[in-house]
């Protein structure tokens, strides 16, 4: 179940609203629902900003997963309307360890170092590293700035785009904006017959899915609505949907 709360994660793309909380749920085959998952934005009068995303598995998936739960923060700099990371920490926590990493970015250097913390039967190891490779955005920003990225979705083609959090060798993301047939299979798939349709590919194994496939389904503010993680082995596939949204100015 190690593998659950990624689809969590990649479904969340937020839009450019001040304030803003999501909540999906997700669903895997004959297990139902799996997990939920719930992000907060806070943009603030300083042109900086604040996204935290707590995911937890639910039922069955909590018991074989011992209670696991995953916070992902980042925050940094808003700079002609994109986000810019300066902190980004991953944590997971489940009743019988805890593990951390905080992601520093040096911009002006293209260096990231991160910090790793692992607590388990009290006992504590820490180490320090840089990256082997340097990106701009953290997964978190990646989807929040995804709406430029796709010239407000009137790019279609494919694209090749690096974040902190997602591939562990170099931090690719692809992404590809499908037209003629491909993006009339994705409408049928998904069941969506408005909203821009995405395909990524997070380029890490999750179950059977080598590349780990999403099919997204985006409303025009950017906020994925609906997400399919495709070919899991022996039970389809995870699907993931949009069950609350607030927004605040």
């Amino acid at each position: 179940m190690k593998k659950i709360i990624i689809i969590l994660l990649f479904i969340l793309s937020i839009s450019d609203a001040k304030n803003i909380t999501a909540t999906y749920k997700v669903s895997f085959g004959i297990f139902g629902r799996i997990g939920v998952a719930k992000a907060v934005l806070q943009v603030n009068k300083d042109k900086t900003y604040h996204i935290s995303i707590q995911a937890k598995a639910t039922g069955l998936a909590k018991l074989l997963s011992d209670g696991r739960v995953e916070k992902y923060e980042s925050s940094g700099k808003i700079i002609n309307g994109f986000l810019v990371p300066d902190i980004y920490t991953a944590t997971t926590t489940t009743h019988s360890k805890i593990y951390k990493k905080v992601f520093i970015f040096n911009h002006k250097n293209k260096k990231v170092k991160v910090l790793k913390f692992r607590i388990h039967a009290n006992n504590t190891s820490k180490s320090v590293e840089t990256l082997e490779y340097y990106a701009n955005n953290d997964i978190l920003t990646l989807f929040f700035n995804i709406k430029h990225y796709l010239d407000d979705f009137r790019f279609t083609g494919n694209k090749i785009l690096h974040a902190v959090g997602a591939n562990k060798k170099d931090g690719k993301v692809n992404l590809i904006a499908p037209t003629g047939k491909k993006l009339n299979d994705l409408k049928r798939y998904l069941g969506k017959k408005a909203g821009h349709f995405l395909i990524v590919f997070i380029n890490q194994k999750i179950f059977a899915s080598k590349r780990g496939e999403l099919y997204l389904n985006l409303n025009d503010d950017g906020i994925c609505t609906k997400a399919v993680l495709k070919d899991v082995i022996f039970f389809g596939d995870i699907r993931g949907k949009l069950i609350n949204l607030k927004e605040t100015n």
